[in-house]
């Protein structure tokens, strides 16, 4: 039984051998009879491409700004003494004019001011009369005192008047000459007195009316901030007030837009898909310290537009003159560098340009391109460098 069991082992054994055997054979001779695939370098398909020739031309761009409409005039206005409101005469939306009044505080102690003033002048006036009188009178009297001075001199050298008699008499000389120099000063200074309580009456009825706020110029009321009974100080914007007759475009635009722009320039600007035609009135000559731009004003011919709404201007820049310029659709830009496409004997050439300024489809080329050479003027995005290409007829 040993002997059997040992032999069907052995056969089993040799049996799963040449399984394998058989198997290591059959796999080697399929990878030796397997044909060799080699790789070979399939040549692009060629594409039709659009050409443009790069040629030399003037060209004279513009700029779109876009910039929001303002009033022409706005003003905030604010009081210049404090006080408590009285009276508020107008409302937000509600048209004024010029010198209208607007609030009012209560003008109790500016007008007892005024009327205190006006009193402290009248009474100026009055002792400045009475000075000039006295001072008549008081001259007549040095001049007899004198006189008599001299009298009483002569007759004390005729030994016909006492010493204190005639001491009395030039003691009264030197009080009237001695009142007499105050009614001199009095008067000299009088026309400086007179000055300084004209002045305090002039301040007093500047404050008596600046208890009112009044329009500065023809508009509408757009916001009123203080309300009957609240104490308002000078630093408080009380009442805003604009003028929507005129409306402005105010924009922001570089040095190289600025320098190209004068004053009083003809333009048009579209609000809404609407061309209304204005004129700058306002340039700014020193940049923005911090954004490096020029403010320009342009005044509109409208009276139908709104403030806050945005506008767009076209605004002309200096001629360029023998500049070599392709279409915007012809620049592939990546990672921050510009690139064009060159046709050359059939295949393409990716070419790194610098470009300039952009004057609506057209860019102005500063390098890397000359006059005569041809680019690929459209659908540029799927295009790749050594490129087989044809040309649209």
């Amino acid at each position: 039984m040993v002997a059997k069991s040992s032999n069907h082992l052995i056969k089993q054994i040799i049996l799963i051998t040449a399984v394998f055997v058989v198997s290591a054979v059959i796999i080697a001779l399929l990878f030796w009879s397997e044909p060799e695939n080699k790789p070979e370098a399939q040549p692009l398909t060629a594409v039709k491409v659009s050409p443009f020739i790069v040629s030399s031309n003037t060209i004279e761009p513009h700029v779109r700004v876009t910039g929001r409409l303002q009033p022409a005039n706005r003003a905030l206005l604010r009081f210049e003494v404090s006080g408590q409101l009285d009276q508020r005469l107008v409302e937000p939306g509600q048209l004024v004019k010029a010198g209208d009044v607007l609030l009012r505080l209560s003008d109790a102690d500016a007008r007892d001011s005024f009327v205190e003033a006006q009193a402290r002048l009248d009474m100026e006036i009055a002792a400045i009369k009475r000075d000039r009188r006295l001072l008549e009178i008081a001259e007549k009297d040095v001049v007899l005192q004198q006189q008599e001075v001299k009298r009483l001199q002569q007759l004390r050298s005729e030994s016909l008047v006492s010493s204190s008699k005639r001491d009395q008499s030039k003691q009264k000389l030197l009080q009237l000459q001695s009142s007499q120099a105050q009614l001199r000063y009095s008067v000299d200074t009088a026309q400086a007195r007179l000055k300084s309580a004209q002045a305090s009456l002039a301040r007093a009825k500047r404050n008596l009316q600046r208890t009112q706020l009044f329009a500065p110029f023809d508009g509408t009321v757009n916001t009123v901030s203080v309300e009957v009974g609240d104490y308002v100080t000078p630093g408080t914007v009380s009442l805003e007030l604009v003028d929507l007759e005129n409306i402005d475009l105010y924009v922001e635009v570089t040095g190289k837009t600025a320098v190209a722009i004068s004053l009083q320039q003809a333009v048009n600007v579209d609000v809404n898909g609407e061309i209304h035609s204005g004129k700058v009135i306002a340039l700014r000559s020193d940049p923005d310290p911090v954004t490096f731009t020029h403010a320009i004003r342009i005044r509109l011919n409208t009276k139908k537009l709104l403030p806050g709404t945005l506008g767009a201007v076209e605004l002309p820049l200096q001629v360029q003159r023998d500049v070599l310029a392709i279409p915007v659709s012809s620049l592939l830009q990546e990672e921050g560098r510009n690139y064009v496409f060159v046709i050359k004997s059939g295949r393409l050439e990716r070419r790194e340009i610098q470009r300039s300024i952009r004057d609506k489809d057209s860019i102005i080329v500063r390098s890397g391109l000359q006059e005569g050479e041809q680019i690929v003027a459209r659908d540029i995005a799927a295009l790749t460098d050594g490129q087989t290409v044809e040309l649209f007829k």
